[in-house]
């Protein structure tokens, strides 16, 4: 008698543990679901980046970028760009370098006016594959398309490549008009995409061509 009475205690016991459990289980994936999705709920869009950039300001990552409009390469193209980040190295109507060697943050953007070799974004980044590869250099791209509209409208891609201190993302651009070609390039150390991925996506969706 005494020992089903023993056993039935220990069950109530067992069942009482196992219940207790399930509900500390479930209140932490509870906790849990609400963390991520207020994680995710502070995660800014491009549409927002872009909006923000526009207005002159970007809050991202607890941080705040003052953005203004500049123009380059003699007033060919207009885009926003990060205040007193960039060290300009050139700035010529055929030649603009803007770097921030701290953070490993560079801009490049060559314009030539006429005579340009006549080739589809394809053909050019084809080029491009066969020099890094003969340098015994490699990259991956990640994505391309086209942006922008009427005569600011340009094909892009993104790639990373390996470096000495890192790999990088890149964003390249090119357009070619009557004779004329603009290419640049915008990066940033692979690491910083979080941030820097939406600073270039947004610039050179607002850049505009003249």
């Amino acid at each position: 008698m005494n020992n089903n009475v023993d056993e039935k205690i220990a069950k109530l016991k067992l069942e009482q543990r196992i219940q207790k459990e399930k509900e500390l289980n479930e209140k932490e994936s509870n906790e849990k679901l609400e963390k991520d999705t207020e994680e995710n709920s502070d995660e800014i869009t491009l549409e927002e980046v872009i909006k923000q950039m526009e207005e002159g300001e970007v809050n991202l990552e607890e941080r705040s970028f003052k953005f203004r409009r500049k123009s380059f390469l003699g007033n060919k193209i207009e885009m926003p760009v990060p205040l007193a980040y960039f060290e300009e190295k050139v700035n010529t109507t055929s030649n603009v370098t803007l770097v921030n060697d701290l953070y490993g943050v560079s801009f490049a953007a060559n314009y030539v006016k006429k005579g340009a070799v006549k080739q589809t974004f394809k053909q050019f980044k084809a080029g491009m594959e066969k020099s890094l590869k003969d340098m015994e250099l490699y990259l991956e791209w990640l994505e391309e398309g086209e942006i922008g509209e009427g005569t600011s409208k340009i094909s892009y891609g993104t790639y990373k490549t390996p470096t000495g201190k890192g790999d990088l993302y890149n964003l390249i651009f090119y357009k070619q008009h009557k004779g004329t070609v603009l290419i640049g390039n915008y990066n940033c150390f692979y690491t910083d995409i979080k941030t820097w991925e939406l600073f270039i996506k947004a610039s050179i969706m607002l850049m505009k061509i003249n």
